[in-house]
């Protein structure tokens, strides 16, 4: 699908440029992330749904496992930080397997075992969750033939964009930080599909420049929007 040199390539023919879009994505990738583990710490539930966590954790330990890549084969100061963020975000990832079996356990699994869910159980199926999380994101990155996890890093952002409009009706009032995460989710999206020129992914990658791109931004972008609308009307939750 891409090389490595190809990537690079790129990246060293206008590095400045590279990493100015690299940060505008990441900034607002871990600004959204943040801000939903502290929704998740003060609110006792996260606006992400268990198996975003499980694909999330997926992609950051699939990401810390490439050391040799990223230190020795590319050996690129930026896919160095970038690889500190992810051994981070594994823990982050654990912490937040932590809260949701400790507080979350029955709103994510009881309605598929009909009964309360014990802690065993949620931490048997939490760790199952991450595990298989993680040999999908594992197994599909080597079938794209996604070398440096840039195609499966957007999936990332795309998911997001498109699942969490949904999770906020179903946790039906607006907590601290919804309309943060919003704002965050739709700057998030537009910049993951920004084109080429513009846009980190269809900058680097080439089979991300071309138009289905932009019209998976376009629907991305509009899901974005969609989680601020229902935000804004929704009531405070009580207390908050």
């Amino acid at each position: 699908m891409y090389t490595i040199n190809q990537v690079m390539s790129i990246v060293y023919h206008n590095e400045s440029a590279a990493i100015l879009m690299a940060f505008m994505t990441y900034a607002f990738g871990f600004a959204q992330y943040i801000t939903s583990m502290v929704m998740q710490v003060k609110g006792k539930e996260a606006p992400f749904y268990f198996w975003m966590h499980a694909w999330y954790f997926g992609h950051d330990l699939t990401f810390s496992l490439l050391f040799h890549q990223w230190f020795n084969t590319v050996h690129f100061w930026l896919f160095e930080v970038l690889w500190a963020g992810c051994v981070v975000f594994v823990g982050i990832e654990i912490f937040s397997l932590y809260y949701s079996v400790k507080y979350e356990r029955n709103t994510i699994w009881k309605k598929y075992l009909k009964h309360d869910v014990s802690t065993g159980e949620g931490w048997r199926y939490g760790i199952v969750g991450y595990a298989l999380g993680f040999s999908l994101f594992f197994l599909i990155r080597l079938g794209l033939g996604d070398q440096m996890c840039l195609i499966l890093m957007m999936s990332t952002n795309a998911i997001l964009a498109l699942a969490v409009s949904f999770k906020l009706q179903e946790m039906g009032s607006r907590r601290y930080g919804t309309i943060m995460l919003g704002w965050f989710t739709l700057f998030g999206t537009i910049f993951t599909f920004m084109p080429k020129g513009l846009g980190f992914f269809a900058t680097l990658i080439p089979p991300l420049d071309g138009s289905w791109f932009t019209a998976l931004g376009i629907i991305c972008t509009l899901f974005a929007v969609r989680y601020l609308i229902i935000a804004f009307r929704m009531p405070k939750q009580l207390g908050k």
